[in-house]
């Protein structure tokens, strides 16, 4: 009986959470004027808003241009993310050097500050190398991220030391133990932290808002924002529901097939039969 009532109150809080995105993408095929006359459903189903999104400039704003633009940013992060912060990560958990405890904890200091305190000392280093209003300004402040080190550090502290030795034993150098084993048992906190950094990267707001000034750089979170110029009056609210949903999609898309990673990094397999 326990385990009826468990499952009803899930599928209750599921159809809580799919309903808005529900009736987003419902109403995204349906007239303006069925939105501001506020109906249950639509009546008619319509493209005319998704051709609207893919090819017309939107108040001087291309979605199309803006998805790519977010594309480019998130898959410069992920590799650069990647590849900075499995070495330090590595290098905090297994390696024994002077001030190792004392760096880590200065990184988790970081990690601790709201990232509102730097805003406007990041701007000033990014004016001052020429970076405002470029795509290397946006990608570049996110490289690399602590909490990547944090999630891959406690993932190679895991790792059975007997796993090292037996490498170092068949003459294996430290650089050859984390390329050829330590880096591949540790895939699912690598796949855990890419999914992370995809979704950070695809829905960062405030950066992209502070740094890009041009409509041809802007990120989808500030194309999708840039809709809501206007007055009530001049707003197109089922053009605004059908680029939310069609920016939305990737994410969405990409959590449901990915979430059984984020539960794989955080527990890591021993490695030992």
């Amino acid at each position: 009986m326990y385990r009826i009532f468990k499952y009803i109150a899930l599928c209750l809080l599921g159809l809580i959470w799919v309903s808005p995105l529900a009736f987003m993408f419902l109403f995204s095929l349906a007239p303006n004027s069925d939105i501001i006359q506020m109906r249950l459903l639509p009546s008619e189903i319509t493209l005319s808003n998704y051709y609207d999104v893919f090819l017309t400039k939107i108040r001087g704003v291309s979605i199309p241009k803006s998805l790519l633009n977010s594309l480019i940013v998130l898959i410069i992060q992920v590799t650069g993310i990647l590849i900075l912060d499995a070495p330090a990560a590595y290098a905090l958990a297994r390696l024994n050097f002077w001030g190792r405890e004392t760096i880590f904890r200065i990184i988790l200091v970081t990690m601790m500050m709201p990232g509102h305190i730097i805003l406007i000392s990041l701007y000033i280093l990014m004016a001052n190398l020429g970076l405002v209003d470029t795509l290397p300004g946006l990608f570049l402040p996110g490289l690399p991220r602590v909490i990547g080190i944090f999630l891959l550090r406690q993932f190679f502290r895991e790792l059975p030391q007997e796993i090292e030795d037996a490498a170092y034993i068949d003459g294996a150098s430290e650089w050859q133990t984390f390329l050829k084993i330590m880096l591949p048992m540790a895939s699912p906190a690598l796949a855990t932290l890419t999914v992370i950094t995809m979704l950070y990267s695809w829905n960062n707001f405030l950066w992209p808002l502070v740094i890009i000034n041009s409509s041809e750089k802007l990120t989808v979170p500030i194309a999708v924002a840039y809709l809501r110029a206007g007055t009530n009056v001049s707003q197109n609210y089922s053009t605004m529901l059908a680029a939310s949903f069609l920016t939305s999609l990737p994410m969405i898309i990409l959590f449901v097939f990915a979430q059984r990673w984020i539960v794989k990094g955080v527990a890591p397999t021993s490695g030992i039969k």
